[in-house]
């Protein structure tokens, strides 16, 4: 829509016609909105330096990720989002504001994932999701923000797949795999202690953090 500020397209659209007026319906501070999404168009947010432990445990899902003043603060970005949409601003702005919403996830996961989803990001949806605590912690008005009940009913599935799936893992783990480290005098009692810890483990693996 607003490619006729290009310089580069400036020769083809000038016409020394009648001059052209747009109509925009939008308050003061909405409009102050979309033409700092124009001219400013927001930056990924700035991520913490990596350190030696954080790259160990790379695997894992950090709360920290970004500098918390560097991310575009949850409440507006529905605001910034719907003028992306309606304005049919690039696909670079859409893409930093997924980042931003993105972002909130450890802090704000049901949120983002009900956001997500109602507006048909299914990459940031499923992202958001390993952040999710089992829904039943949830209170009635917290999970409204999931827009359809085949949305809660995936994020049930999915949580009870990774439950299961946590459980085979852990229930699958020898303490001398392939006889490793095994000693031959203490072994039995070694593996004992073992399977209880297994067992006292695997009833207490729940989905979320």
């Amino acid at each position: 829509m607003f490619s006729c500020c290009d310089p580069t397209l400036a020769l083809e659209v000038a016409q020394p016609t009648d001059e052209q007026v747009l109509d925009l319906h939008e308050t003061a501070g909405v409009m102050t909105a979309l033409l700092r999404l124009l001219h400013f168009p927001p930056p990924p947010p700035i991520p913490y330096p990596s350190t030696a432990d954080q790259e160990k445990s790379s695997t894992q899902l950090r709360t920290d990720r970004y500098e918390p003043s560097s991310i575009i603060p949850l409440p507006i970005l529905p605001l910034l989002f719907s003028l992306a949409d309606k304005y049919a601003l690039s696909d670079l702005i859409s893409q930093s504001l997924r980042t931003h919403l993105l972002a909130h996830a450890p802090a704000y996961p049901l949120q983002v994932y009900g956001f997500a989803t109602l507006h048909d990001m299914p990459i940031v949806a499923s992202k958001a999701s390993q952040f999710l605590l089992p829904l039943a912690s949830y209170t009635l008005e917290d999970v409204k923000v999931i827009p359809s009940v085949e949305a809660y009913h995936k994020i049930i599935r999915l949580q009870d797949y990774r439950t299961k799936g946590l459980r085979k893992t852990l229930l699958g783990e020898t303490l001398f795999p392939h006889g490793y480290g095994l000693c031959p005098s203490h072994h039995q009692t070694a593996e004992l202690l073992w399977h209880g810890a297994q067992s006292k483990l695997v009833g207490r693996i729940e989905s979320g953090k």
